[in-house]
């Protein structure tokens, strides 16, 4: 259990804090988590200048797995797609099932990739999801995984 936080300790924390400190530099002079640090300071009513610079790496990092997510659904639907294509169909009703099966499941993957993106504002347009689906099971360039 982590021991109370003393008046030693808030103290040490204003002091190393009007001297530049970061949170984690003083985390690691007092011998404290981060975390503790973070809590006295909020309540000293104390911050720490790094929050823009991280605030850009968070966004950036957000923003490369938004498109990654992206990507990797766009790629789902395109194989899936691209299986009912080569397979011109289905062989059997079993087989039509499956394939029914996994184009729906990815198709649904693929919606809630595309509402994510469009909530965030992240990511790009390649044309519908729905007009890919469609072109493919029409057999049309626009449904390969070209175009993605």
């Amino acid at each position: 259990m982590a021991e109370p936080i003393t008046d030693r300790d808030r103290a040490e924390v204003r002091r190393l804090h009007a001297e530049g400190k970061s949170r984690n530099q003083i985390a690691r002079s007092t011998g404290r988590s981060a975390s503790t640090i973070s809590k006295i300071a909020r309540a000293e009513g104390l911050a720490f200048s790094g929050g823009a610079r991280v605030a850009a790496a968070t966004e950036a990092r957000r923003a490369d797995a938004a498109a990654r997510r992206e990507q990797l659904a766009d790629e789902a639907l395109n194989g899936a797609l691209g299986q009912v294509v080569r397979t011109g169909g289905a062989e059997n009703a079993r087989d039509a099932r499956d394939h029914a099966t996994a184009a729906r499941a990815l198709t649904e993957v693929h919606a809630r990739v595309a509402e994510l993106t469009r909530r965030t504002g992240t990511g790009s347009s390649g044309g519908s999801m729905l007009d890919r689906l469609g072109e493919a099971l029409l057999g049309r360039p626009g449904g390969d995984s070209e175009g993605a």
